[in-house]
């Protein structure tokens, strides 16, 4: 029988089983063997590549094995690994995957790269249907993965932004039947430009945008980023309470993936960073300013990053943050965002952040969601588990809420893996696009179940205003929410860690069922036992007795049943005493059916965030009360009964 008195001190068993499960499959690692991969390194050294600096573009010793220098065109089909050396020294590692049949040296042929998830490497055969399709694609060994060297920076301008903008100046040196075309928004020195895109998820997400912004010959036509980042600070630290469900899975995975050929890991400053995360119970704010300026955000809010000298971050290492690249607008450019309404890591309020960002480069950009994305594992898989090893958390892994299974990769009727193709057989190769996109350039397709979906104008969407806006509009109904009881925080949610939350009924669905879909947003008051909602911040807002942490999300109960479920299994931290606070919470899209019970579901305690409880024993029970704002699509909310 499960444990129901456990210490939240207790889930820190839960580090080793998430740790080895990173280890497994964190990213899309390759699936070569080690004699396959000495046999490509073999023959990479014959391709190596010089890079001659001072912005030119780098050389190779031999060209690449199909070329439109005769008169008749070749066969292509051929799938083969290139080596750069990088402008910080080190080796870039990619493939290059040639279209499948005859090469049309007339029309020539766009490229698509790829890039792979954190911790994974690049994809050395199949895209089969892209090659098909016309396409040369080159994936990408991001650095300090796969066979590329260095440290891992996770999307530093100044460092993986140099090396793909390294990988684009490769490809038109060396590959003479790639497409180009007249684009009239470039200057006179563009033209003809590149026709190129790029594909890939999470962290292979985060490199296109980091590349499209990057680039100075602004050579990406067309984007398909999906389940990625807006701003690492929300991503990985939201309300400023570390998500250590996921950072340690990350951190697992990363050293996991980034191992041998001279791979260093993670970059030092990461780790300081994280290191000193788990010391304080929060990220050091130097710390978050590089975070910050690795996210699309940086470049969304046109804010640049002042870190004071004196701050202390890795001063002493050989590469602390330069933060030299300004936070210009992004360039016009057609991007589909595609997004799991369950993932927990980058979740719907990313990719909303990202879409509103994009679309004002004036470009066309859609967003798509579906039932996937990153989810945390219930069980570690069997070939981590010894024939006589009993798992001490499987208990733990088994609590109600911690994270469901993944759903269908699709938005309704619409796969998003045909969706991407199309999106860039349209973009780049002028076809049609295909009818299911019809109405998408004005409404955002929202995934509430398997098979199940919904339109919703883009003008009209339900979500509140970047920084802190309270969600307001037509299809908005607001409750007020008070606790009965206090609520334990931190070492005293320790009763309850395996109980049920305490559930705030926000009302029943009506006769005709309710659509949920958007960014809610609450605005609480958080207060001690003696009725304390202010503490002086300016001093220390972490000073002890001005320190509680709870964590809040949408739940619902089908009616007549006693479990309350997280929906999307979506939860935000809510840290310190608050004074009508304006909460964002995370986006969800959900069906109730007829008599299902919507609640605010408040936790103590949240195995999503194993180790990053509440420390401030000054406040073991808070009281909440204020009001939520729902984004009802569809259906009455009728008041709680």
């Amino acid at each position: 029988m499960p444990d129901t008195n456990l210490s939240p001190i207790r889930y820190i068993r839960l580090i080793p089983v998430l740790l080895a499960l990173a280890v497994a499959g964190c990213g899309d690692q390759s699936s070569d063997s080690e004699d396959d991969k000495s046999e490509q390194a073999g023959s990479s050294s014959e391709r190596a590549c010089e890079n001659p600096g001072n912005g030119s573009p780098p050389q190779c010793k031999v060209s690449s094995p199909v070329s439109c220098n005769d008169e008749t065109p070749i066969e292509g089909g051929t799938s083969y690994p290139v080596m750069l050396t990088s402008a910080s020294g080190e080796t870039i590692a990619f493939q290059v995957l040639e279209p499948n049949g005859a090469i049309d040296c007339a029309e020539g042929h766009p490229l698509v790269l790829h890039g792979h998830g954190f911790g994974g490497s690049r994809t050395t055969e199949g895209f089969d249907q892209y090659r098909d399709a016309g396409f040369a694609v080159i994936s990408i060994d991001q650095r300090g993965f796969g066979e590329s060297t260095g440290t891992v920076r996770v999307m530093d301008p100044e460092f993986e932004g140099q090396d793909l903008i390294q990988i684009l100046d490769w490809a038109e040196a060396n590959l003479d039947y790639l497409r180009y075309r007249e684009e009239p928004d470039l200057p006179e020195e563009l033209n003809p430009n590149l026709v190129a895109g790029a594909i890939g998820g999470s962290y292979g997400g985060g490199y296109q945008i980091l590349l499209h912004g990057q680039d100075p010959g602004q050579r990406l036509d067309a984007l398909v980023p999906d389940i990625t980042w807006y701003d690492l600070r929300y991503s990985l630290n939201p309300g400023n309470v570390i998500k250590t469900g996921w950072d340690l899975v990350l951190v697992a995975g990363g050293e996991a993936g980034s191992t041998g050929k001279g791979n260093g890991g993670l970059d030092p400053i990461i780790r300081e960073i994280l290191a000193q995360g788990a010391t304080l119970n929060r990220f050091p704010e130097a710390g978050l300013d590089f975070f910050y300026y690795h996210s699309p955000a940086y470049r969304c809010s046109g804010k640049p990053v002042t870190v004071p000298e004196d701050s202390g971050l890795l001063t002493y290492q050989i590469n602390p943050p330069a933060f030299d690249v300004p936070p210009t607008p992004y360039a016009e450019v057609d991007v589909l965002l595609t997004q799991g309404m369950k993932d927990t890591l980058f979740n719907f309020n990313d990719a909303w952040r990202n879409f509103e960002c994009l679309k004002a480069s004036g470009g066309d950009v859609r967003l798509l969601t579906h039932q996937t994305g990153h989810i945390l594992p219930l069980e570690a898989p069997d070939e981590l588990q010894p024939g006589e090893y009993v798992d001490p958390t499987a208990d733990l892994l088994e609590l109600p809420g911690f994270q469901g299974a993944a759903g269908k990769f699709a938005c309704g009727d619409i796969s998003i893996s045909d969706a991407t193709l199309n999106w860039l057989e349209h973009h780049l190769l002028g076809k049609d696009l295909a009818g299911y996109f019809d109405g998408t350039d004005s409404n955002i397709c929202l995934s509430l179940d398997d098979g199940e979906s919904i339109s919703v104008p883009v003008d009209s969407f339900p979500a509140p205003e970047l920084n802190a806006g309270v969600l307001s509009g037509a299809n908005v109904v607001e409750r007020s929410v008070a606790t009965e009881t206090p609520i334990a925080s931190g070492y005293e949610a320790s009763a309850t860690a395996t109980q049920p939350p305490v559930a705030l009924v926000l009302g029943q669905a009506g006769a005709d069922g309710v659509t949920l879909g958007g960014i809610p947003t609450a605005r609480l008051t958080v207060s001690d036992l003696a009725g304390r909602s202010t503490c002086d911040v300016e001093l220390d807002p972490y000073a002890a007795g001005c320190d509680p942490i709870v964590f809040v999300g949408l739940g619902k109960r089908a009616e007549g049943e006693g479990r309350w479920q997280l929906i999307d299994d979506q939860i935000k931290p809510v840290r310190g005493l608050k004074d009508q606070a304006v909460i964002e919470l995370v986006g969800v899209a959900e069906a109730l059916a007829p008599g299902d019970e919507l609640a605010l579901l408040v936790y103590g305690f949240h195995p999503q965030f194993p180790a990053s409880w509440s420390r401030d024993a000054l406040v073991p029970f808070v009281n909440l009360a204020g009001t939520v704002q729902l984004p009802i699509l569809e259906g009455l909310l009728e008041n709680p009964r």
